[in-house]
């Protein structure tokens, strides 16, 4: 092209472009804005935020990074002692939480039938006066109300404590899925401390975990993953050793120096088999056990008599030679920790499981050793004011003990937190339970299986929208809380903050409800407590003023203290460690039954990605391959080698599982880290209702289980569940479409 055809082409392009602009609809400059920004806008501020993340109870300490006012990422506080840098997948996907498409913008009132789904937005005020006419008639009704929560954590529980007392002896129900109670049990009835241990994994030279998955979905896995790995390879010229029993090859199983495949469901009776050894062989430890225990002669003669290796072997099915190794490593190797987890404490014998990992502990005298177990001594938060002795303050009651009780009629119910319509087998009668209700009100931040039985949903903000505390537990053996702020000006939807909701409440019923609830917010119910940590002038945060205190801790994402040791001491009445053989007597059976019809046995456990369930909906965890199965978007049956070739399995194939309670639908994935008479499940998919990410996808191995154990205190028996298999061509288009996708 010559030069001046050139010119002309661009003034003919240049005019052509000026007339379409001035032919363009008012306002369309507007659809580039960082394009050619104001004046005043500087594009690309950088700014992070403190938080902590309350995915699991891990409680970790969070960097929120937030660029020109959106959050873009998180990452771990390097500052913070849990963390210190890190994160784990989940509370990696938090962002998405924030901006997830199908978040509760306001608050709903239910229209038309329970389940059907229709909602109408009301304000909040509307929503306040509501549900105010529904409990003022209940305060002179006793068992009018009940508050159905998980295990709150930091301040959110005294305020709930404070509300229900406060509102007339109304009823505390609790519902978490898997076994942190019974951990919080086994203590209690040992050691006097209703509390979770905190374990030295950093000193210790052998752990020894039993159904632990402390990698992928325990209590804290950050917090262990860090402590396995200086385990490891964090001193140098010493090499600890982790050695993983359970039926099943979990992640932290497959990282262990070995792994011992235990029949399900026969825990308690291989801790007593190593026990037995430990006695027999004089290799306990005997310094500890006579200054600092009672109760030790009627547990060794129960012990002796019962639990002989070559007894335990048959039971458990493994070798009398490798229980006996065991023993003598955990004594010789020393300090050494045992750990129960979710597979060997939730389900049939699990309250013996816990108490006899307690007392294998106390044989090796791990509790209050450097490598050893501690438990932290709380922080020195200031008291809130004493309750009025008229006020009826009911002990919380497990749900599945609720679900056993015929007695139960209340009024109106409030749910915050678990999802016990997911997490629960139909046959628990926890649909009857909610049917038989007349009003209840969810909070939360997304519509769920649960919240579909709303008579109201009140929606939270997220964790960078509010302010919310925490004391982590496990924690590092020290004094420390977490706080957490928002990191914008207001939330991004119209929502409230559940503590926040319920000052509201006791401010509109006025009396002692208002006495009870003095603060006009959450934040002030907050500062009120942290300033005991300003007073007590120590730790990570020392400020001349209670304000910049606050303000300190805010930017920080918490406080801790160095100085204050763990606690060792224990509760008991004679300040001894207890042998309580009481739940070995009757506790400690025979593994499960299968039988000819159902010659499998279910076991269960929670995802890496999903915990239990309660991350399916974010799409950043659903793409998240599973680490052992390779699975995305769906759900898999892991089946034992041996399994597979007597049934004519091959992977990808669709798997019929069916138990006495229901069957269901998945792709087949062959593993060799299996027992021959177990098949596998992750927990997490199946959702019928958690938004457009989860809905639909995959099956809820939950839904096979048995009704709660109310004896046992058990929510869900995650071992033990007798099943069968077989291929199910027929189904395969039945199979939702994220049921199929399996990388084979």
């Amino acid at each position: 092209m010559k030069r001046r055809e050139f010119l002309k082409s661009s003034v003919v392009a240049g005019t052509a472009g000026v007339l379409l602009d001035a032919c363009a609809p008012p306002g369309s400059e507007q659809i580039i804005p960082l394009l050619i920004p104001e004046e005043r806008f500087i594009p690309g501020v950088e700014e992070f935020h403190a938080a902590t993340c309350f995915e699991c109870p891990g409680g970790c300490g969070l960097l929120a990074r937030k660029i020109d006012g959106r959050l873009v990422k998180v990452e771990g506080n390097p500052a913070h002692p849990i963390s210190k840098g890190g994160s784990c997948a989940r509370g990696q996907a938090l962002p998405q939480a924030m901006y997830h498409p199908d978040r509760l913008r306001s608050p709903l009132v239910r229209e038309g039938e329970r389940g059907k789904g229709r909602w109408t937005e009301i304000s909040w005020d509307d929503a306040l006066e509501r549900l105010v006419a529904e409990l003022t008639p209940l305060r002179t009704e006793s068992s009018g109300l009940a508050f159905l929560t998980g295990q709150l954590r930091g301040h959110r529980w005294e305020l709930v404590r404070r509300f229900l007392a406060s509102f007339g002896g109304a009823h505390h129900w609790l519902h978490e899925p898997f076994g942190d109670d019974m951990v919080r049990r086994a203590t209690e009835l040992t050691l006097g401390i209703e509390a979770f241990p905190t374990h030295d994994l950093e000193h210790a030279n052998y752990v020894l975990t039993f159904g632990a998955a402390l990698i992928e979905a325990s209590r804290s896995p950050v917090r262990f993953g860090r402590g396995l790995g200086h385990l490891r390879r964090g001193r140098p010229g010493q090499r600890g050793k982790l050695v993983a029993i359970g039926p099943h090859l979990s992640v932290t199983a497959a990282h262990a120096d070995e792994w011992l495949p235990a029949r399900p469901g026969t825990d308690a009776a291989l801790v007593l088999g190593i026990a037995h050894t430990l006695i027999r062989d004089e290799l306990y430890d005997k310094a500890f056990v006579n200054e600092r225990t009672e109760g030790f002669e009627a547990f060794r003669e129960r012990v002796l008599e019962t639990f002989a290796p070559e007894t335990v072997a048959v039971t458990t099915g493994v070798p009398v030679e490798q229980i006996e190794r065991v023993a003598r490593e955990m004594a010789e190797y020393g300090p050494a920790i045992a750990i129960a987890g979710d597979a060997a404490v939730t389900g049939p014998n699990g309250l013996a499981t816990a108490v006899a990992v307690t007392h294998l502990n106390a044989l090796v005298g791990a509790f209050g050793r450097e490598g050893g177990i501690h438990f932290d001594p709380p922080p020195p938060f200031a008291p809130y004011p004493v309750l009025d002795e008229s006020f009826v303050l009911r002990e919380a009651k497990p749900l599945a003990n609720v679900l056993a009780d015929p007695t139960i009629d209340v009024k109106a119910l409030l749910v915050a937190g678990p999802n016990p319509l997911f997490t629960l087998p139909a046959a628990s009668g926890v649909s009857d339970l909610f049917s038989n209700i007349p009003f209840i009100a969810s909070f939360g931040s997304f519509p769920d299986e649960t919240s579909q039985w709303a008579d109201l949903l009140l929606p939270e903000p997220t964790v960078f929208e509010r302010f919310d505390d925490d004391v982590p537990a496990p924690g590092v053996g020290k004094s420390m809380a977490s706080l957490s702020g928002p990191m914008f000006v207001r939330p991004l939807y119209d929502t409230r903050a559940m503590p926040d909701v319920l000052l509201q409440i006791a401010q509109r019923l006025g009396d002692d409800m208002a006495v009870a609830l003095p603060w006009e917010s959450y934040e002030a119910a907050l500062q009120a407590a942290w300033s005991g940590l300003h007073d007590a002038q120590r730790g990570s945060i020392v400020e001349t003023s209670a304000n910049r205190f606050w303000r300190s801790a805010l930017e920080s994402g918490g406080w801790w203290d160095d100085s204050t040791p763990a606690q060792s001491q224990f509760a008991t009445t004679s300040n001894r460690y207890r042998f309580d053989v009481e739940p070995l007597r009757a506790g400690v059976g025979a593994a499960p039954e299968t039988s000819t019809e159902r010659p499998f046995l279910l076991h269960v456990y929670p995802s890496l990605a999903f915990g239990d369930g309660r991350s399916a909906h974010l799409p950043f965890l659903q793409e998240l391959a599973d680490p052992m199965t390779d699975t995305r978007w769906g759900s898999v049956v892991e089946v034992s080698v041996v399994a597979a070739e007597e049934h004519g399995i091959a992977d990808g194939d669709p798997v019929l599982v069916t138990s006495a309670q229901g069957e269901l639908v998945a792709r087949a994935r062959v593993m060799p880290g299996l027992r021959p008479e177990v098949v596998a499940m992750a927990v997490g998919q199946g959702h019928t209702s958690y938004g457009r990410y989860a809905t639909d996808r995959g099956a809820n191995p939950l839904a096979l289980l048995p009704p709660p154990d109310p004896v046992d205190g058990s929510e869900v028996a995650l071992v033990g569940t007798a099943v069968s298999i077989r291929k199910a061509p027929q189904v395969l288009a039945a199979l939702p479409r994220a049921a199929q996708s399996l990388n084979v």
